[in-house]
């Protein structure tokens, strides 16, 4: 958790020493030196020259895996984050701003046993939210078209987790259901953060994108999460 708060904080200032290190205001509305209105005010609002604001639907394929030595455990979650993001231009000089935004996550595991007369099917369902914070290099190709490549942290919290079961023996079945944070036993972690890496393509308003994600902290006892995203967008 220190780890976690260490990184939270290089984020966060990284965010206001860009924001500040563009713009300067002499708190009356207009940037010193000049009788122009104060551009920070356009900062704030992700108007200033290439940026862009929207919505993103993504597909994750997230891997459960642990982390203690000689374990094969991999479990395998197929889920959808829906997000909005807005970006902030940081230098005049560079094609280089600072995306983030906020969304919804459901991710699902499902698996089925079946052997002569003994049945097993469970299931976890995760609802979270999503927050990332990137840094974006713009690459423009012509007109209609761009390349972003980014890297970043994100931040996750979830909001519910369940894990259900139905079992059947002889043909005697039996079922049940339980959180995952905590109440009944289990030992999963609410809040994770993590470091990302992708790319998207612009054409004209519509985006298309991929990229990776490795948590730092553990969601379950000896296991983290490592997320590979394709993502389809809209800006507006």
């Amino acid at each position: 958790m220190k780890r976690t708060r260490i990184f939270a904080f290089f984020a966060c200032l990284f965010v206001v020493a860009a924001a500040h290190a563009q713009f300067i205001s002499d708190g009356n509305g207009k940037s010193k030196g000049s009788g122009k209105p104060n551009k920070a005010m356009a900062f704030l609002k992700g108007n200033g020259p290439g940026t862009w604001r929207g919505l993103r639907f993504a597909y994750d394929r997230s891997i459960l895996k642990s982390t203690a030595e000689g374990s094969e455990l991999k479990q395998g979650f197929n889920g959808f984050t829906l997000s909005y993001v807005q970006s902030w231009h940081v230098t005049r000089t560079l094609p280089l701003f600072v995306e983030a935004g906020g969304g919804l996550s459901f991710w699902r595991h499902s698996y089925d046993f079946s052997e002569e007369d003994i049945t097993l099917e469970t299931s976890q369902n995760l609802l979270g939210l999503y927050i990332p914070v990137n840094a974006v290099y713009k690459i423009k190709i012509n007109a209609r078209m761009a390349v972003k490549p980014y890297t970043g942290f994100y931040f996750r919290l979830w909001l519910t987790g369940k894990e259900k079961y139905e079992s059947g023996v002889g043909g005697t079945t039996s079922s049940d259901s339980y959180t995952l944070f905590g109440g009944d036993g289990c030992d999963w972690k609410r809040f994770q953060m993590g470091w990302q890496i992708g790319a998207s393509l612009d054409y004209n308003a519509y985006n298309f994108g991929f990229g990776y994600g490795i948590d730092f902290n553990q969601v379950a006892p000896e296991a983290r999460f490592g997320t590979f995203s394709l993502r389809v967008g809209m800006d507006f």
